[in-house]
């Protein structure tokens, strides 16, 4: 490895190690409590160090979770597009997908899991807000349009799609906070499999009899 290839590694592993401690302080501490000094210590790095990386607070707090649900949206998307495959299998893979997003992301899950419409918009610029609630109708739009899919194929009873699909994303959201907080180290962990079991009930109560 050259030194240019090198010195770009240390970077982007600095980076991330950045964001990581940010994302924790911004989760425990909220946006408007957090402080460049605060992100600083926890990443052991000087506050002018910190700078030369973020240009402010807002930055960074869009560096940690844009990237993260950006990926998230276009996965979805993806998945979603397939119209000739069962809905509730679609379904399990656009759960499934946003569950692969918080094992390999848990610092931007977190972050992301705090969003508040108002506090988001004193945060961040209008086109910045702007492009993570396209990205967030996307999500949901998604979720909505298969289970639109799942009405027509007649696997689902008539419904109101966009509704269900609110009911199953605070269903994920739920889930996973519960089990986070109730996780002890060296115990079994349960969030995997609760979700699966919270799917299967709620798509149980969708079919058509």
């Amino acid at each position: 490895m050259g030194i240019a290839e090198r010195k770009q590694r240390e970077k982007e592993e600095r980076i991330r190690h950045i964001q990581n401690c940010a994302a924790v302080v911004f989760y425990q501490k909220g946006f408007a409590d957090t402080t460049m000094e605060e992100i600083a210590g926890r990443a052991e790095l000087s506050k002018a160090t910190l700078y030369l990386y973020y240009r402010s607070k807002d930055d960074l707090f869009y560096s940690i979770i844009e990237p993260a649900l950006n990926k998230l949206g276009k996965r979805l998307i993806k998945i979603a597009s397939n119209r000739d495959e069962p809905a509730d299998e679609t379904i399990r893979k656009i759960i499934d997908a946003t569950y692969r997003l918080y094992e390999k992301d848990p610092e931007a899950y977190h972050v992301l899991s705090r969003y508040n419409a108002a506090e988001f918009a004193d945060i961040l610029p209008k086109n910045r807000l702007d492009h993570l609630k396209d990205i967030m109708r996307s999500n949901l739009r998604q979720m909505e349009e298969t289970i639109r899919k799942g009405i027509e194929q007649g696997l689902f009873i008539k419904s109101d799609p966009k509704l269900l699909s609110i009911i199953l994303w605070n269903c994920y959201m739920g889930v996973i906070q519960y089990q986070e907080n109730r996780m002890e180290p060296g115990k079994s962990d349960y969030r995997k499999s609760t979700l699966d079991a919270a799917v299967e009930l709620i798509l149980r109560g969708m079919r058509k009899r």
